[in-house]
């Protein structure tokens, strides 16, 4: 009993924090599309397209983190705190590297980079304009991603969503004051979005920065440098990392396809999928903590080699995220027209809009389960399931059935977007059994 309270405590220490903070910019993400959705179809196509090559950094950037995270979760199980320093040294060098091959083409050739999301004229220079500011935010953005993930895997889950909400604040404000130009101010539209969600990533990466040297100072878990053993080490990581990277990579690569997909399918379609984004992360921020959380402390399970608490973790994680997305699927179903009416949208859009998100509020279980899974089974070290499901789900399933369906078949976006969430149906089945298998459980040395 006592063990079992014990974890509750450390799921509830280390989901919540990072819920809220999911919640928390989330919530103010839809404030900031309503802000923009003010503008017209047009600007919310445009700042849609422009960010998806962002999101397409933050997701490699993110497996980056992932492989970082699952190192890190069964080193600290294991007290191991050389592990530990190295793990963060050597996938912060190639987060760097990451950086600098995403920012070149952004900072240098963003019209061209647009183009081939979309071959909407009006959007495409306003979409560039977008990318080009926000890519200025990209070294901040790599900073803070690799000071959450240590400071999340050595119990210290509090202060990134610090950091985090204090952003999306300034963030918020911002987007206010440069978007509309309130008193008197200059009315800079689409570029102030872009303008203030970067100076919005340098104060994160500032105050996260400030968090992690304090902690630093008193902490037992102290990042060193040590020569010794480095080079071995960073081939293990680079092969338990690889795999992640090539499957983010490739996933997210699938998403800026399915983005090319809907900006070729007009304008109405581009801005409705668009208003889609904040609802979508604000239901996946919801059930972010459980998949943090279940990846850590399965992680820390396996550390120890406990395996048997490890897999009846696993099962109680997979059990409550499916549970709490059928409900979450249902209230959103029921929700969908009343959030269509906050914007100032054609009745075409509207509908595309409205029917999109109840095809994501039935399919939301299977997303969020899909998301907890992937976590678990890389907490044992075997990245290589997650490329595998993955890619067999986007390149096999999704992306082809897509593209038929979009120009072929020329349907709908609600039926192209449903058509496409077959894939995650396809991976859900065969991730419940690969759990099952008990084979991607694994200690690290």
């Amino acid at each position: 009993m006592e063990i079992k309270n014990s974890i509750t405590r450390q799921v509830f220490n280390l989901a919540i924090p990072v819920t809220l903070q999911s919640l928390f910019q989330s919530s103010l993400e839809i404030i900031d599309q309503i802000m923009v959705g003010q503008l017209g179809s047009v600007t919310i196509a445009s700042v849609g397209m422009g960010s998806k090559y962002a999101n397409l950094f933050t997701v490699t950037l993110a497996a980056i983190g992932t492989a970082a995270s699952l190192m890190m979760a069964q080193y600290y199980g294991q007290k191991n705190n050389k592990g530990l320093s190295k793990t963060f040294w050597i996938n912060s060098m190639f987060a760097f590297i990451i950086t600098v091959l995403f920012s070149l083409p952004a900072l240098c050739c963003p019209k061209a980079v647009m183009s081939l999301y979309t071959n909407e004229a009006p959007v495409i220079p306003l979409a560039s304009t977008y990318l080009y500011i926000i890519a200025l935010g990209f070294p901040p953005l790599f900073i803070t991603s690799m000071l959450a993930n240590y400071l999340r895997n050595t119990q210290y889950p509090r202060l990134p969503m610090i950091a985090s909400i204090f952003s999306v604040i300034i963030n918020t404000l911002l987007n206010y004051v440069l978007i509309f130009g309130p008193f008197g101010l200059p009315r800079l539209g689409l570029q102030g979005a872009a303008i203030a969600t970067t100076i919005s990533r340098y104060l994160e990466c500032l105050i996260i920065g400030l968090l992690f040297w304090r902690i630093q100072i008193k902490s037992a878990n102290r990042i060193t440098w040590e020569q010794e053993g480095f080079r071995p080490f960073a081939k293990m990581a680079f092969f338990i990392g690889l795999p992640v990277l090539i499957n983010e990579f490739l996933w997210g690569f699938g998403e800026t396809i399915y983005a090319v997909i809907y900006g070729h399918m007009g304008t109405a379609a581009m801005a409705a999928i668009t208003l889609t984004f904040p609802i979508q992360g604000l239901c996946i921020g919801l059930f972010s903590g459980v998949s943090t959380a279940g990846a850590i402390l399965v992680g820390n399970q396996l550390g120890k080699k406990e395996g048997t608490h490890a897999y009846i973790l696993a099962k109680h994680f997979v059990e409550g995220t499916i549970i709490g997305g059928i409900v979450l699927g249902i209230l959103l179903y029921i929700a969908s027209p009343f959030y269509g009416n906050i914007f100032k949208i054609n009745s075409e859009t509207y509908v595309l809009l409205v029917m999109t998100l109840k095809v994501f509020s039935i399919a939301l279980w299977i997303k969020v389960s899909n998301m907890v899974l992937g976590g678990l089974l890389r907490s044992g070290g075997k990245t290589h399931i997650t490329l595998y499901l993955d890619m067999i789900g986007t390149w096999a399933i999704g992306v082809p059935l897509g593209l038929i369906a979009a120009f072929s078949w020329h349907w709908s976006l609600p039926w192209v977007y449903a058509i496409i969430t077959i894939e995650e149906f396809v991976r859900f089945v065969l991730g419940i059994l690969i759990v099952r298998s008990k084979r991607w459980m694994k200690t690290l040395a």
